[in-house]
């Protein structure tokens, strides 16, 4: 794939292709078994989202409902009692609620105004909302819940995936070259509308070996693959000791992605 153009002259950095291959080669080496569980635990999560958060539905959600959501989003997990007693019920879920669907409407909802925020508006607004987390973790949660309730519209843009502040994520041990010295922000972008580019990239490429799935959750699985090997081969580098007692790199991908457990739908055909 040829580098893209973007507005504002933004050019994306074309991605190793040989990297991206040995990548999935090493992935695929999991097992079919593990790979497709692992692909449907994403998909019901993002089901999960979409029926919980669905626009009729929002303002029904309970404590419950908001603890089952925030049990599925890697930097919420441990906090999601204190995330919900800070910020308040009411106010997290209005805080959801504009971050996926904007301001309401006039009088009945009707004369609704076109949502123009962009991705990064939408984000810090909620980030902003929120209590009980810090910043960056606020802007993870809301970047999960506009990828996972939209897979098809937004990508995943975590800090784990890309942090143009300190040029670190899964994206980096996909290009050769280091991303060092603001160097990372022309590759791989500062803002959403560029880095969405190398996020399709990837999509494209996954496609063109071999992968089925066409959509977004399998690009989430590569990524989040690609930086808990990374972290696992840290760890064992530095903590020798540690062998045995960090979990496996499959085993860390998927708390990355909110699926160390299985989902349960509890209550949602119901909602």
């Amino acid at each position: 794939m040829s580098e893209q153009k973007s507005q504002g002259g933004f050019k994306a950095a074309s991605l190793d292709e040989a990297l991206i291959r040995d990548y999935l080669i090493k992935i695929l080496s999991e097992g079919e078994e593990f790979l497709q569980e692992f692909y449907q635990d994403v998909k019901a999560k993002s089901e999960l989202f979409q029926k919980k958060l669905s626009k009729e539905n929002i303002k029904k959600l309970t404590q419950e409902d908001l603890e089952e959501i925030l049990e599925h989003i890697f930097p919420a997990r441990r906090k999601k009692k204190r995330i919900i007693e800070e910020t308040g019920v009411e106010n997290l879920k209005e805080a959801i609620r504009k971050l996926l669907y904007g301001e309401e409407g006039g009088f009945l909802g009707f004369g609704k105004k076109e949502d123009t925020r962009t991705w990064e508006e939408k984000v810090e607004e909620f980030a902003r909302s929120i209590r009980g987390v810090d910043r960056r973790a606020a802007r993870d949660i809301a970047a999960e819940l506009l990828h996972f309730t939209f897979p098809d519209k937004y990508i995943l843009w975590t800090s784990w995936v890309w942090d143009p502040e300190t040029e670190t994520g899964a994206i980096v041990f996909l290009k050769e070259e280091s991303p060092t010295g603001g160097k990372g922000r022309k590759m791989y972008g500062e803002t959403y509308e560029q880095f969405e580019q190398v996020y399709k990239q990837i999509a494209e490429k996954l496609h063109e070996f071999g992968v089925k799935v066409k959509d977004y959750l399998f690009v989430d699985i590569f990524l989040a693959m690609i930086y808990a090997t990374y972290v696992d081969y840290m760890t064992l580098s530095t903590m020798h000791s540690a062998k045995g007692f960090f979990p496996p790199a499959g085993v860390m991908a998927r708390r990355l992605l909110g699926v160390h457990a299985p989902i349960h739908y509890k209550d949602v055909e119901s909602s």
